[in-house]
């Protein structure tokens, strides 16, 4: 399992488990007796995480700090008060030989420190099989933290409530229960995992679907959707997998936010209307695909100072935005020259050092959406991929009306949405569960028929599954 030790394939512990599933009875089975109080709790939310992530991938690893600076016990994001003990229990876990042991380093290639990697050894797995633990379970919080903000170290910052915070939480808390049930996945995919241009592997699982918002400094700057697995994606792989992507085994379409993009652009920065065709500047240059790859070079753009801040941007972001083709320099100045021709305001914007985030901007418009869809106790599962919003189609004409009054009030201008079909997966002859995809010769993976079971078994056991749309499927 761990000949060749991929440090990348981890996760950061999660304060926000319900500790209560792994009992005081469940630590003696493993040999961890007359353990006092507070080493207990620790122990038992170490178990509850490595369940966890071991349910996520076999293969994924937790890291976990080694030392006191690591943990803050009184915080929001720390329901439960899990403090520096924890380095204590995992010392306990490594004796006990319950657990692999992989102690942090100094990364000197890529100049970094890396922390201690720790997952379950065979006999715990072993363990783990015993239980049948559900997102829903493992997730149940009644404190549970969905707002996170961030200040300019990227350090969680302490805040107090007020309205906002607590209408921003409750519309969060009732979205991810409607995630709960709700199936997202690809079905083309074989392993349990994508792998970004980056190399990085971004677990596709049931147990990694629950959402939070980032803000930045104060609760007036939102930053992004996270959490989810989807959010992790990079463009690279959102464009390869976009027609894929299905919600509830069923018929799924989306709307691409990329195609009002510059509406979005001249509002935030106040500029003279000036109309600019994506589609014609991708065909244009060899490099592109996409239309969001415009948007990310773009944001780039205008958050740079100077063209060798650009330059450095993109050969950084080049492999997770899918080019793959040879760029030079030329060819990044014909096209920022293509871009501001005859575009005096564009031409201010660039270099110009100015903050814009592409991804913020898509993330109010979904809260905006999340708090129309709650007005109107509205049960509709929508899911936001970078700037691409995936539905039912089923609920195609609920989600225009919604989708155009929002973009309507915050741009100021006449809307007309563009949709896009997911490839349609249909059933075969049989009455099987399992469906047969027959369009495009493609076909159920294994591990997306094994999560649709799990997912099936999981609304069983959490008494949601009446009255589901996956029931006739």
């Amino acid at each position: 399992m761990f000949n060749q030790l991929d440090y990348n394939f981890s996760r950061k512990l999660d304060f926000q488990r319900n500790l209560d599933l792994f009992k005081e009875k469940n630590l003696c089975d493993l040999g961890l007796n007359n353990i006092k109080k507070s080493l207990q709790k620790h122990l038992q939310f170490l178990m509850i995480d490595m369940y966890s992530s071991w349910r996520e991938s076999k293969d994924q690893m937790l890291s976990v700090s080694m030392s006191k600076r690591g943990y803050k016990a009184k915080s929001r994001y720390n329901p439960n008060g899990i403090s520096a003990i924890t380095i204590e229990a995992v010392n306990i876990l490594k004796k006990a030989k319950l657990i692999n042991f992989f102690p942090g380093f100094f990364d000197s290639r890529r100049k970094v420190s890396r922390l201690t990697r720790i997952s379950a050894q065979d006999l715990l797995i072993d363990y783990f099989k015993k239980f049948k633990f559900t997102p829903n379970e493992l997730n149940n919080l009644r404190s549970k933290e969905y707002i996170f903000i961030i200040n300019q170290k990227k350090e969680l910052m302490e805040y107090r409530d007020n309205f906002e915070t607590h209408e921003i939480r409750e519309i969060l808390k009732n979205y991810n229960f409607l995630l709960s049930k709700t199936f997202f996945d690809i079905p083309c995919i074989e392993k349990d995992f994508i792998q970004r241009g980056d190399n990085s592997k971004i677990i596709i699982s049931d147990y990694c679907k629950n959402s939070h918002f980032i803000f930045h400094n104060n609760i007036n700057n939102l930053g992004k959707l996270q959490g989810n697995w989807w959010s992790k994606l990079d463009l690279m792989s959102i464009q390869k997998y976009s027609n894929h992507m299905i919600i509830n085994d069923s018929k799924t379409s989306y709307i691409e936010l990329s195609d009002f993009f510059f509406y979005f652009l001249q509002k935030f920065f106040n500029l003279n209307y000036f109309e600019v065709n994506l589609e014609v500047i991708v065909k244009k240059f060899y490099f592109l695909n996409h239309n969001s790859q415009i948007c990310l070079l773009i944001e780039k753009l205008v958050s740079s100072r100077n063209f060798a801040g650009f330059k450095k941007s993109f050969w950084n972001i080049k492999r997770k935005m899918g080019i793959h083709k040879s760029v030079n320099e030329k060819d990044l100045e014909l096209f920022i020259d293509y871009l501001v021709k005859d575009l005096t305001s564009l031409k201010k914007l660039i270099f110009s050092g100015k903050a814009f985030s592409w991804e913020a901007i898509t993330s109010k418009i979904f809260l905006k959406l999340l708090k129309s869809f709650g007005t109107t106790n509205s049960n509709i599962p929508i899911i936001k991929v970078y700037d691409k919003f995936y539905y039912p189609t089923s609920l195609e004409m609920n989600i225009l009306e919604y989708f155009e009054t929002v973009l309507k009030k915050e741009l100021k201008v006449k809307i007309r949405l563009k949709t896009k079909n997911c490839y349609q997966y249909e059933a075969s002859g049989s009455k099987s569960i399992f469906k047969k995809l027959v369009i495009n010769n493609l076909n159920y993976t294994l591990r997306y028929k094994n999560n649709k079971k799990n997912f099936v078994t999981s609304l069983i056991r959490n008494n949601v599954f009446t009255n589901h749309p996956m029931i006739k499927n």
